[in-house]
């Protein structure tokens, strides 16, 4: 018999990445949320009103667990290495954030609503890196590195991360581990140059 309907959003979204672990992004439906949480399929229709919505709201869960670990620690404490280390789990071919995320792009090429959301978690994520950026090269007027501002650093970083894991989940000769190591070696020289005395 199903739970009452007293259900939290955040249980059907553990619920949901729960379903992917075990049987894959492809059999995520509505149905298959509600049986793993022992809810009725409209509860989880009352939270999410398509299977797009939960996709959303599972990679902003993810995206937002991320940045919530990082926030622990100050940006003096963050080997490069380890915070490109979630992102190389992330673009794992058994990884299904990027897998979602990128499903959920596509969608937004036709659905507004998809689009700003998604338009609103890059912003966050270019913010949140800016930032920790910022703690490392310094704030101020001279905190651009090679002429690049910590901005445009976070949005050149993002976009590389995501690009990777495009290549990572459509050419079965990605070389993940040399890619990323080379890539923290890139960072770690970048960011060398320009940190405060």
């Amino acid at each position: 018999m199903a739970k009452p309907n007293v259900v939290s959003k955040q249980d059907l979204i553990e619920a949901a990445k729960s379903c992917i672990a075990e049987h894959g992004m492809e059999k995520l439906t509505l149905k298959t949320v509600a049986e793993k949480a022992n809810v009725t399929q409209g509860t989880v229709y009352y939270h999410f009103h398509t299977k797009n919505q939960l996709m959303l709201d599972v990679v902003k869960d993810v995206c937002q667990g991320s940045w919530n670990e990082l926030s622990q620690t100050t940006a003096h404490d963050i080997d490069i290495s380890v915070a490109l280390q979630a992102a190389k789990e992330r673009c794992g071919p058994d990884s299904f954030y990027h897998r979602l995320f990128l499903s959920l792009v596509v969608s937004g090429f036709t659905h507004q609503e998809i689009r700003q959301e998604l338009g609103q978690l890059i912003a966050f994520e270019n913010s949140m890196l800016s930032e920790k950026i910022r703690e490392l090269v310094g704030d101020g007027p001279d905190s651009r590195v090679m002429g690049i501002s910590p901005e445009t650093w976070a949005v050149i970083m993002n976009a590389i991360i995501d690009g990777l894991a495009v290549q990572s989940l459509v050419s079965s000769d990605f070389d993940r581990e040399r890619t990323f190591a080379e890539l923290a070696f890139f960072f770690q020289q970048v960011l060398k140059k320009k940190q405060p005395e």
